[in-house]
C-alpha cells in the first residue's frame, strides 16, 4: 500500500509517495542529502543544483549498470536452467536404459 512521507533533501521539503516503509524512504533521503551536502562542501565552485544533478546522474548511472547486470544474470540463469533440464532428461533416459537391461 502506498504511503506518503515528508522528507527534507538539501533544504527542500518533499512529499514522497512510496510502497516502501518510512525507515527505507527516510534512509534514502538521508543518503541523498548527505551526498549532496558532501559534494557542495568538498567542491568550492559546486552549487546545490550542480551537486544535485551530479548525484542524480551518478545514481541513475548506477541503476542502469545494475539493470544490465541483472539482465545478464537472468540470461545466465535461463541458460543454466536449460542445461539442468537437458541433463535431467538425459539422466532419465540413461536410467530407463539401465533398468531395461536388468
Amino acid at each position: 500500500m502506498k504511503q506518503k512521507f515528508n522528507v527534507e533533501i538539501a533544504g527542500v521539503r518533499l512529499g514522497i509517495v512510496s510502497e516502501e516503509g518510512q525507515e527505507y524512504v527516510e534512509g534514502i533521503a538521508r543518503a541523498v542529502n548527505d551526498r549532496i551536502n558532501q559534494m557542495v562542501r568538498s567542491q568550492k565552485h559546486c552549487s546545490l543544483v550542480e551537486a544535485s544533478i551530479f548525484c542524480a546522474m551518478d545514481f541513475f548511472s548506477t541503476g542502469q549498470s545494475d539493470a544490465r547486470k541483472v539482465k545478464n544474470l537472468e540470461a545466465q540463469i535461463a541458460l543454466y536452467q536449460a542445461n539442468v533440464n537437458r541433463l535431467k532428461k538425459e539422466n532419465e533416459e540413461l536410467r530407463a536404459k539401465l533398468s531395461g537391461n536388468n
